[in-house]
């Protein structure tokens, strides 16, 4: 198959982005990902085979997809993963290839992942008091979860980022305690929205307040040069001295701020009250095997059978198909005021792809 044809949308976007769930079991049970008492987990033979996603990457990659991350569930938690990635690393085009992770097994795994080729890392942390990390997991251990991000900085991966989601009476009470967490460890923490997924609305706290929390608290604190936000919009103009360097090449949905002393980076991924879809290049592979062109809506397409059916440039050119019917944008704010409706996502996260 030559080098053809970009995969692209209807309204123009390129996909270069592949999120791939590998698995939809996890060893924690966080409060947004799915409900306390579990869900039905895939069966063995109902998750996508190494080997599908592996030729569906070659795939995709002929045609401009370029970037891979892996996500679950918790990875970690599928055997053979590592050897997995090796895999992905040795297939023409892909030029980085990333995880995100729940933290727990990292002391286990960071040195086999490195060695595999993974060189970015992304870590869920939602909180840094035992009491709070044990309500929003249900069963975690945030020491686990601290010893991972250390073991991480000290294996190589570069950047080490934390994702943090805050919900309102929960932990939005530790704005700070997390800058000053990243400060300290020189890492990349970004504050996610809480975003309704799995059909549930809660108070999230908005990329606007967690901003005006932390200038309130630190008079450097400004937005890095060629951030998602128009640099228009940085009021206090400029850049963070010494930081610049340390943001990251894809950066498409995420705003970053930084410091004088550049010790940290700070990013606000805002799809509640900033959506960024309009320059959306995602495509997620579910765990089950199934292609989902937006996060927020449960339209999904069976890659299993539609890479057992036919040869690769059929299968490029139903995934070409399947991308057209990708949607502009979400529309959360419309959503949450008719709740009845049940056209946002609500799959939970474990399943779709965190």
């Amino acid at each position: 198959m030559s080098k053809l044809k970009p995969l692209m949308d209807s309204f123009g976007r390129r996909i270069t982005y592949l999120r791939i769930s590998v698995t939809d079991r996890c060893n924690l049970r966080c409060v947004y990902c799915m409900p306390e008492d579990g869900i039905s987990l895939l069966n063995h033979d109902e998750v996508i085979s190494y080997e599908d996603i592996l030729r569906l990457v070659g795939i995709l990659s002929n045609h401009g997809v370029n970037k891979i991350r892996i996500t679950g569930g918790e990875p970690l938690v599928r055997k053979g993963l590592t050897g997995f990635i090796e895999n992905i690393g040795r297939i023409k085009g892909v030029e980085d290839i990333s995880m995100t992770t729940n933290g727990i097994l990292l002391e286990r795994y960071a040195s086999e992942l490195y060695n595999a080729g993974l060189k970015r890392i992304n870590i869920s942390l939602d909180s840094l008091k035992e009491d709070r990390f044990n309500k929003i997991t249900r069963i975690g251990n945030l020491k686990d979860v601290l010893t991972g991000i250390k073991i991480a900085k000290k294996t190589g991966f570069n950047p080490v980022k934390i994702n943090t989601v805050l919900i309102k009476g929960i932990n939005d009470g530790e704005i700070i305690d997390f800058v000053n967490f990243a400060k300290e460890f020189e890492l990349n923490l970004r504050f996610i929205e809480y975003m309704p997924i799995g059909g549930n609305i809660a108070d999230a706290v908005l990329s606007k307040e967690i901003e005006e929390k932390i200038k309130s608290e630190f008079d450097d604190f400004s937005l890095i040069a060629g951030s998602q936000a128009n640099n228009a919009d940085n009021k206090d103009g400029g850049s963070a001295a010494g930081v610049a360097d340390k943001a990251e090449v894809y950066n498409s949905v995420s705003r970053s701020f930084g410091f004088k002393d550049g010790k940290a980076v700070i990013g606000f991924i805002s799809p509640l009250s900033e959506h960024f879809c309009g320059d959306c290049n995602r495509l997620r592979l579910t765990a089950s095997g199934d292609l989902r062109p937006c996060l927020f809506y449960d339209n999904e397409y069976n890659i299993r059978y539609i890479l057992k059916e036919n040869g690769d440039e059929a299968v490029f050119e139903k995934i070409s198909d399947i991308i057209k019917l990708k949607r502009f944008k979400h529309s959360f704010n419309e959503k949450a005021k008719k709740q009845e409706s049940l056209l946002w996502a609500n799959d939970f996260m474990n399943g779709i792809g965190g």
